[in-house]
């Protein structure tokens, strides 16, 4: 046996589509309704994350309520946290109630943020790593451009760095494993094999849903557009970002699932071949 991506979308949505009307629920609560909140109680959150905003008017937006749409965003991100926990234990092996899954959802979120931590901690020292021979070299050359292509190995070496703590999570809700090095150190274990394939997966299936929440948040918007900055407005905007992270959160935990799936019996085999 393999390790086989297609296998792995295949199996991901099949674990989705079987699940379905439960993970509905419970992204409904974890993702949608945060996303709506978000939303009505910050409205400027709508300027924000318009892409065709004026610059100027973001960054004046942006300094004005930084300090109370951080700590929002922040809360917002701990309850999504706990959604997707939630979401990946109902869909595993174990096969749990609701009630545990939602248990294993939220014992999930203190180590889920350790990790996210760490991983910008790593980033900020690998993007500085990465940076510095270029920025001296554009500096003795004179030149600028050097250090605009230098961001493209920092890009490369985040996606790299994402793919290969992607299964950090699935370690933690499936296995137990809930001291987050641990899970990290166990991710990479069970990546190294696999890490460009793996990468490149996660990269082609973020942009898509990237493209894809664009392109229907950005023809929801206009619907919205037609009432106005009012409250109808905010909802119908919050309602169409919310849907597309209730998709997207769902489609993704199915998909680190199966990973999780193929690439622990992929290990399970090898210690079998080596003992036998």
């Amino acid at each position: 046996m393999s390790f086989d991506l297609n296998m792995v979308w295949s199996r991901g949505i099949k674990l989705v589509s079987g699940n379905l009307q439960l993970l509905i629920v419970i992204a409904g609560v974890f993702l949608l309704l945060p996303t709506v909140a978000l939303y009505l109680l910050v409205p400027e959150f709508q300027t924000l994350a318009d892409p065709g905003a004026d610059p100027q008017i973001l960054a004046e937006r942006m300094n004005e309520f930084l300090g109370p749409l951080l700590g929002t965003f922040g809360l917002l991100t701990l309850i999504q946290f706990a959604g997707y926990g939630a979401m990946m234990a109902l869909i595993g092996p174990d096969r749990p109630t609701v009630a545990q899954a939602l248990g294993a959802g939220i014992k999930i979120v203190p180590s889920t943020l350790m990790i996210l931590i760490l991983f910008g901690i790593a980033y900020m020292i690998g993007a500085m790593i990465i940076m510095l021979p270029i920025a001296l070299i554009a500096g003795a050359a004179g030149s600028s451009s050097a250090v605009l292509i230098g961001i493209v190995p920092v890009l490369v070496f985040v996606a790299w760095l994402a793919g290969r703590l992607s299964l950090s999570m699935p370690v933690m809700v499936l296995e137990g494993k809930l001291n987050p090095i641990s899970a990290m150190l166990t991710s990479f274990r069970m990546t190294k094999a696999y890490q460009w394939q793996i990468m490149m997966f996660w990269v082609v299936l973020t942009v898509a849903f990237i493209v894809i929440s664009l392109l229907f948040n950005g023809g929801v918007g206009l619907i919205a557009a037609l009432f106005g900055t009012g409250t109808i407005a905010l909802l119908i905007a919050g309602l169409a970002n919310g849907a597309t992270s209730m998709a997207s959160g769902m489609i993704i935990t199915g998909v680190a699932t199966a990973m999780h799936e193929q690439l622990a019996g992929l290990s399970l085999s090898t210690i079998k071949d080596t003992f036998e």
